[in-house]
């Protein structure tokens, strides 16, 4: 397929770079920086358009990977195109890029993507088309340059954007602030590692019902006590402590102790 890519960003970088390995042509990428859309482009042997005017609109497929607030302006402002219209969000309707063209969907990756990456990671494509033979297009398409492809309409694409934001921008979020507390205590957040790595490794064999630990879980008091003594000067740490030690014991088994 011949395509061009709307943005230079992560999203933009990766599916650009898994498209031209699997066979298809770039022609364009588009981005209002002309530094950002000459370094991609210059890496995957297109041409790049600061222009909206400029876009080719005659390309098989179209991406747009802008952040959400600007596709919707972006769509309007293209205009009329033979292209066939896509974003690349998980919580905008399939509408969002509906024209005055018959043919529109969504490729959204379900993958947390960085432009500066050398290895592409393993990708999952949840794909949606405003006809069956578009949808079948875009299914098409994603199977050679995803591993996993998931069609799936606004309401479980939204479902598992949700989903996402959950185990991986909130547990971001929790590295990030066990990250501060390490600095803050001159210990190494760099040892924790190999835990991080088992903790999502045993995912893979067991539900995390399954797997949960910890204090909390056990109703260990005593050593629930000594953290709390630990952060009771750091107000975030607190907050997040309280609140999933809260949930972790209301998720446990009831514990019986022997008197």
């Amino acid at each position: 397929m011949d395509i061009v890519l709307i943005g230079s960003g992560n999203t933009a970088t990766v599916l650009g770079r898994k498209s031209l390995a699997a066979g298809h042509r770039i022609l364009q990428v588009y981005s209002r920086s002309e530094n950002h859309a000459t370094r991609l482009a210059g890496s995957l042997n297109a041409k790049a358009v600061t222009s909206v005017s400029s876009i080719e609109k005659n390309a098989d497929l179209l991406v747009i990977a802008l952040q959400d607030e600007a596709v919707a302006d972006f769509v309007q402002a293209l205009g009329v195109t033979r292209s066939l219209l896509t974003h690349t969000a998980g919580a905008l309707s399939i509408h969002e890029v509906r024209n005055d063209g018959d043919r529109y969907g969504v490729l959204y990756p379900l993958q947390s993507l960085r432009k500066e990456i050398e290895i592409l990671p393993v990708l999952t494509l949840l794909v949606d088309g405003n006809s069956p033979s578009t949808r079948d297009q875009l299914t098409d398409f994603a199977s050679g340059i995803a591993e996993t492809v998931i069609q799936a309409d606004d309401d479980t694409r939204l479902k598992y954007h949700l989903a996402a934001t959950l185990v991986n921008n909130f547990t971001n979020h929790l590295f990030a602030v066990a990250e501060s507390f390490c600095e803050k205590e001159n210990i190494s957040f760099a040892v924790l590692q190999p835990l991080m790595e088992e903790t999502v490794l045993r995912l893979q064999h067991i539900s995390p019902r399954a797997a949960q630990t910890g204090p909390a879980f056990r109703n260990d008091l005593r050593t629930l006590d000594k953290h709390r003594r630990l952060i009771k000067n750091d107000p975030a740490v607190s907050r997040l402590y309280e609140m999933f030690t809260k949930e972790i014991h209301k998720s446990a088994p009831a514990i019986r102790f022997k008197p």
